[in-house]
């Protein structure tokens, strides 16, 4: 994008020297020759354009001078606007397609990776989030100039332009590889559009939909969203935890935002080569190995989940550990639980 600044800079520049150029032709002669500026108008036009013409009158010395200068500034001038002028237009365009083409043969390799729908203020807060914790994010939206100026802001995740809403563009961004989409457009029926596609591409992905109207839940379920977000509604009862539990809600934000700590509530999978016979939570010795803390046990087929889980409770294949910590010891249990 600066190089483009940069050059279109360069054609303002060459524009004006050319103008420059035509009001130096122009009243030049009138003061060498002393013609009237119509016919100082005319010879500095068919001069600048070289269309060889006759000239209005005949010159005098030092207007052959004058006019010799003046053709050579031109053309001069005249081929360094044109070529800025033609580079501007297709390089730019050569190097968007070329850049695109590039985007595309990677995306088609790309496996297990995020697709976040909506570039908007949340749509990129997410793509941060979970480009921040080391995975792969694909930020998509329709608007090229909202896409441009989040590519020139960041370089942590890839932005795609595209309307998601068409099945071809899910296509390109490997929705049938993804590990997870999350749709956040403003407009409801789009969001129900992205999830009803993107189920039936891949009917495995784990699909988040923002609700903008408390009504749209049911609809967005239907569609074959894995979880539904009422965005209002969640953020009109975060704000009656602030006015009732302030030094909770308090607590929590510096769990979840604090820059410093780092601190992340992550669900952590059993793999499956885990002993089928499982094995207790105290023998793992998950506080003592990683620093973590286990929040809960969660069972993926029933759903259920054990808070604040004893040393004796059973952990197998198929359900999820809810805990507390930093991203490196996150990793240090996925280590533990494949050991």
């Amino acid at each position: 994008m600066i190089n483009r600044t940069e050059d279109l800079k360069s054609i303002i520049f060459a524009i004006f020297y050319i103008a420059i150029v035509f009001f130096t032709g122009m009243y030049g002669y009138a003061l060498i020759e002393g013609w009237s500026l119509t016919d100082s108008f005319f010879m500095t036009v068919i001069t600048i354009s070289t269309v060889g013409y006759g000239t209005p009158r005949d010159l005098s010395p030092a207007g052959k001078v004058f006019t010799s200068l003046l053709i050579f500034s031109s053309i001069t001038l005249g081929v360094y606007a044109i070529s800025k002028i033609t580079g501007f237009i297709v390089e730019g365009k050569l190097s968007q397609t070329l850049k695109r083409r590039k985007m595309l043969k990677e995306l088609v390799k790309m496996r297990n990776h995020y697709i976040v729908v909506g570039a908007g203020t949340i749509g990129l807060s997410i793509a941060r989030m979970l480009s921040e914790r080391g995975l792969k994010v694909i930020l998509v939206d329709n608007d090229p100039e909202r896409v441009e100026y989040i590519e020139e802001l960041s370089n942590d995740f890839t932005c795609f332009k595209g309307d998601a809403v068409n099945e071809e563009v899910l296509k390109q961004i490997g929705v049938d590889h993804a590990k997870g989409l999350i749709t956040t457009l403003p407009v409801d029926a789009d969001n129900v559009f992205v999830v009803l596609t993107a189920r039936q591409l891949n009917p495995s992905l784990e699909i988040i939909a923002k609700a903008n109207e408390v009504e749209s839940i049911k609809k967005l379920e239907y569609a074959g969203a894995s979880k539904v977000l009422p965005i209002l509604e969640i953020g009109a009862r975060r704000m009656v935890n602030l006015i009732l539990n302030p030094s909770i809600e308090g607590f929590l934000d510096t769990l979840v935002e604090s820059g410093d700590i780092q601190l992340y509530f992550e669900q952590v999978s059993v793999p499956e080569e885990f002993p089928p016979e499982g094995i207790e939570l105290g023998k793992l010795r998950i506080p003592q190995e990683t620093g973590l803390i286990v929040i809960a046990v969660h069972d993926n087929d029933s759903g259920r989940s054990i808070f604040n889980p004893g040393a004796s409770t059973l952990i197998k294949s198929g359900q999820s550990l809810m805990v507390l910590g930093k991203k490196e010891q996150i990793e240090k249990l996925r280590h533990l639980l494949q050991d």
